[in-house]
């Protein structure tokens, strides 16, 4: 059987979340990378975003033999269930707890990103990051706790601990304002098969900026 490919932007965006728990599962796949031009031209996806046979093209996507899909926190959880369903959440409070959890995560994941493309503006970002009352509540909720749902990793863990490495590029004070992110971030990173990723010389993470050539506020590795 041909390798799983997870298809994205030659960028960490929301695909550094995935390359994270895939590398934590030990999941052999292939990374189909689109590179926008210097003159933010993105022909090299939109060249071939029909002709894959998938119902909902878009980045990102996973390709895993005949099956195909889109769309970031859907794949988390199918590589999760395929490959390592404890990752889903041990019993029906803790899927449900990452699932809540995925979705708030992606209303901050966007209120952080989108000013990087539209407004540019950096300080919108910080008062979101010191202030945002979500961002709160997720801290609250996380307390002292290992990972999000308590002890054991779930999916949602590798889509929050990119979106604190790109929250700390963007607001220096991240860790000052909220200390128990650094554990967490720290926890997550420590991981087996995830920190052997972290430290290989295959790490994307190392060199790749944060967003795309078209965005106005980047942030590098």
């Amino acid at each position: 059987m041909s390798k799983p490919q997870l298809g994205y932007w030659k960028i960490r965006g929301l695909a550094s979340n995935l390359r994270y728990q895939l590398a934590y599962q030990g999941v052999d796949y292939e990374m189909v990378e689109y590179e926008q031009g210097d003159d933010h031209n993105v022909e090299c996806w939109t060249s071939v975003k029909y002709t894959l046979g998938m119902e909902f093209p878009n980045l990102p996507y996973l390709i895993d033999g005949d099956f195909k899909m889109s769309e970031t926190i859907p794949i988390h959880k199918y590589i999760a269930d395929k490959w390592n369903p404890e990752l889903c959440g041990k019993d029906a409070q803790t899927k449900a707890h990452a699932n809540m959890l995925g979705n708030v995560l992606n209303e901050i994941k966007n209120a952080v990103t989108w000013p990087c493309y539209g407004s540019g503006d950096i300080e919108a970002i910080k008062k979101e990051i010191a202030e945002g009352a979500k961002l709160q509540k997720v801290v609250e909720f996380l307390g002292g706790k290992k990972f999000l749902t308590g002890d054991d990793v779930t999916w949602v863990d590798f889509y929050f601990v990119e979106m604190i490495e790109l929250m700390s590029k963007q607001h220096e004070g991240l860790f000052e304002k909220y200390p128990t992110l650094k554990t967490y971030k720290d926890s997550v990173f420590a991981l087996p098969k995830l920190a052997e990723y972290l430290a290989s010389d295959s790490c994307k993470e190392k060199t790749y900026p944060f967003n795309n050539k078209s965005a106005k506020l980047n942030f590098s590795s």
